[in-house]
């Protein structure tokens, strides 16, 4: 009988989630802790250790940036230089194993099974503590020459904005005012410092004007980059999700109308959608990912 067992593991810097699915079917999950002493060295073979058994498949979905050829390009967070991950499980298990970016698995998830169900093509907006996006065309994902497809936190809105520097190196990055981090930032540049994001769209929702300034500025400033991307791709939607997205409807509809205000006209019919996997959209997408390489 076919093994129709895949796993879907995203490696976070704290925290590895691991789902076992059978076929499209999430049928459990399970975390172990994310060991980044000596360098990351340590966990695959803890992955490894939590398996349940054998499986048709699996993929990595790890925070950091992917060639095509599956070589990984350094992922700080894990300790990790330039590796190959995905040789070293399958090596090790057997199992044959794909690997991509965290952002892209999280992209393939919501398209298919998630916020995006239903649309061939789709680009996903993570926003968390920084902004990560992927872009899925006519099913499949789409990464790049270099796997850095969808950087739309990389895009720059201000290169003269010395208060706004990017752990890229750059300036005035759109992560530095659109990510969870760059709306408590803009916060405090306004006179109130010291809430969470979440703290800061709550508020204004509730009709602090001050508050409400802020999230206009990042909800503008979002919507430019997604009208930007959008008029390259041309996707048929757009998925909002990590952890600002969970603002909901007040946030999500703030971004339609700053994209609406500078999409190119063609593209004015493009709609956003609020995310719908949560925390399993990496994992989700990672299956799904070992599973079309199996096709």
């Amino acid at each position: 009988m076919e093994n129709k067992r895949y796993y879907g593991i995203d490696i976070g810097g704290t925290t590895v989630k691991i789902g076992l699915f059978e076929g499209e079917t999430l049928v459990k999950k399970w975390s172990v802790p994310t060991d980044t002493s000596n360098g990351g060295a340590n966990i695959i073979g803890d992955i490894i250790a939590s398996l349940p058994g054998p499986a048709a498949g699996a993929a990595l979905a790890v925070p950091g940036a992917v060639l095509p050829d599956g070589t990984v390009n350094r992922c700080v967070n894990l300790g990790w230089g330039v590796c190959h991950p995905a040789e070293e499980f399958t090596e090790k298990t057997g199992i044959p194993c794909r690997v991509l970016n965290d952002a892209n698995a999280a992209a393939l998830g919501e398209q298919r099974l998630g916020g995006g169900q239903g649309f061939e093509s789709v680009l996903f907006v993570a926003l968390g503590t920084g902004v990560g996006s992927g872009v899925v065309l006519d099913g499949h994902l789409h990464v790049g020459a270099r796997g850095s497809a969808g950087e739309l936190g990389h895009l720059i809105w201000d290169p003269t904005d010395a208060a706004a520097a990017c752990t890229c190196g750059h300036h005035g990055c759109l992560e530095q005012y659109c990510s969870a981090t760059g709306i408590t930032r803009l916060a405090a540049q306004a006179g109130v410092p010291g809430l969470s994001c979440y703290d800061v769209v709550t508020r204004a929702a509730a009709g602090d004007k001050t508050l409400e300034a802020v999230v206009d500025k990042a909800t503008d400033i979002l919507g430019w980059g997604i009208a930007g991307a959008c008029a390259v791709i041309d996707p048929e939607a757009v998925v909002l999700g990590g952890g600002v997205a969970q603002a909901g409807e007040y946030f999500r509809a703030k971004v339609q109308a700053s994209f609406d205000k500078y999409a190119f006209h063609a593209c004015l019919g493009t709609k956003m959608y609020l995310a719908t996997l949560g925390s399993d959209a990496g994992l989700t997408g990672a299956a799904l990912y070992a599973m079309d390489g199996r096709k």
